[in-house]
């Protein structure tokens, strides 16, 4: 795996990324606190798994849903370890002179500036909960068993945000991007999946994806472009999903390995499986959470 946090992506946040990493290393304990939320969760397993793989001492709590939790009232971090680390998706995007720690470890989303492809301007993004436990595991365990298997969620949390549904997310496709490079994950058109869930596209037409996926090995490149111009049409009439989010659906579906589903279709179904009850959802995320740690995946 490449260090990610020395690419472009973290160009404005790094000083704070390994920051994080020295103080969790010289304590002698760490407690993590995620709420009940997939979010939370992902971002709970990579750190999890890497301070298994490190043998770095650790507690966890989670906490009710951001769902569930009274407007205006704080959660409660407090916590006898050495460091205190909480995972705070649910926190708008902040920059880095804004920051008030709070004499814990904040992960919350990071706002940066990246560039565009092909172009010297500049985007203004955020950089998720997730990606960013992602690349604090892989400082603390590059070649650790635990981390590898979850790297391919490490555009999880990007995916989820709404920066997609508005417009191009450059900071997603970076990261998407490098995944791609360092072998991590495959991208393929959806014609080349196998079963692909396609209930997140409204009005999606999924007989002619049918007739499209048995002709797809013989098409040349002119008749596949055409094809899915013909598969996209009579979605990008209806707004309820955008352009830049149809086009991953549709090009740009991650895999990892061989004969399993392509992730966008897992994360779908994560999403739909997640208890509304408060009840039931941390059992359900604990659950998840085990699932993540020892597969590297929902199930």
């Amino acid at each position: 795996m490449q260090n990610i946090v020395e690419t472009e992506l973290f160009h404005n946040v790094k000083t704070r990324i390994y920051a994080m990493v020295e103080k969790i290393t010289n304590v002698d304990s760490v407690a993590i606190f995620a709420t009940a939320d997939l979010e939370g969760i992902v971002s709970l397993a990579f750190l999890e798994s890497a301070m298994m793989d490190a043998k770095i001492p650790y507690s966890r709590k989670i906490l009710p849903s951001t769902h569930n939790q009274p407007k205006g009232e704080d959660y409660d971090f407090s916590s006898n370890a050495s460091l205190i680390i909480s995972i705070e998706q649910y926190e708008d995007t902040w920059a880095m002179d804004e920051i008030d720690d709070k004499g814990r470890c904040r992960i919350l989303p990071l706002a940066v500036s990246v560039s565009h492809p092909n172009s010297s301007k500049q985007h203004n993004g955020a950089l998720d909960v997730v990606i960013q436990s992602a690349a604090i595991a892989a400082l603390l365990s590059a070649n650790g068993n635990r981390v590898r298997r979850l790297r391919p969620l490490a555009g999880f949390g990007q995916w989820l945000r709404e920066s997609l549904d508005n417009s191009y997310d450059p900071v997603y496709t970076k990261i998407r991007d490098s995944l791609q490079n360092e072998g991590t994950i495959r991208i393929v058109p959806i014609p080349e999946i196998s079963n692909p869930n396609t209930d997140m596209i409204p009005d999606f037409p999924s007989s002619i994806l049918r007739r499209l996926s048995k002709k797809w090995p013989k098409m040349d490149y002119e008749q596949r472009r055409q094809a899915m111009s013909e598969l996209a049409l009579p979605v990008l009439l209806n707004p309820k999903i955008s352009t830049p989010r149809l086009e991953e659906l549709l090009w740009f579906r991650i895999v990892v390995g061989e004969g399993m589903q392509d992730l966008h279709s897992q994360i779908h179904s994560a999403i739909i499986n997640w208890p509304v009850e408060e009840a039931k959802k941390k059992s359900h995320a604990s659950e998840i959470l085990k699932n993540l740690i020892s597969t590297g995946g929902f199930d």
